[in-house]
């Protein structure tokens, strides 16, 4: 993904049609460019429920209703963390930014510290596999991770928070499953 413009992601998806494999759907998926936090980018890829296939129109119409996966489910998600000086760049009105993420991520941006520390935690089993950019992952005791393009984080319902100090954008691709209640 380049720093001056967001690229599409492609999603093709596969089922079933009279007992053969078919593509059933082939679809670019623009990814939501934040007003209020310049470079922060968020794509939805696709979301079941109880493990069951998902219905396309479902996964293309309206935002979900929670940014997190259903009881049972799964969400499939891009995030492009831009660098944390440019992110100081925004709109300077914090209560735009907390008004864009809660349309954009209901359910999500309501775990969210009020501290401004962008910490949380999800009742979800996360696989976050980092496709570009270097971005550090902190936990609770304030120590951070460092990782870059082809990590693989398995977060299990932790507490924590993403940090790029980079010059560049960092891009995670989140396959979040439903953990089943409080860690």
């Amino acid at each position: 993904m380049s720093a001056s413009s967001p690229k599409a992601r492609r999603r093709v998806v596969t089922g079933h049609v009279a007992g053969k494999s078919v593509v059933l759907s082939d679809t670019a998926l623009d990814p939501y460019l934040f007003r209020a936090v310049p470079g922060f980018e968020h794509t939805y890829v696709w979301k079941t429920a109880g493990g069951g296939e998902a219905d396309p129109a479902q996964v293309d119409a309206a935002l979900p209703r929670s940014a997190l996966p259903p009881p049972g489910g799964s969400l499939v998600q891009f995030v492009t963390f831009p660098p944390a000086a440019r992110r100081g760049q925004g709109t300077g009105d914090a209560q735009a930014a907390v008004a864009e993420y809660r349309t954009r991520l209901p359910g999500l941006a309501e775990t969210f510290e009020h501290d401004g520390s962008e910490m949380h935690v999800t009742h979800t089993i996360d696989y976050a596999f980092v496709l570009d950019g270097e971005v550090q992952l902190e936990l609770d005791d304030g120590a951070t991770t460092a990782l870059s393009a082809g990590d693989i984080v398995v977060q299990q319902a932790t507490r924590h928070g993403w940090r790029n100090r980079s010059e560049l954008p960092a891009t995670i691709a989140f396959f979040m499953l439903d953990a089943g209640g409080a860690p």
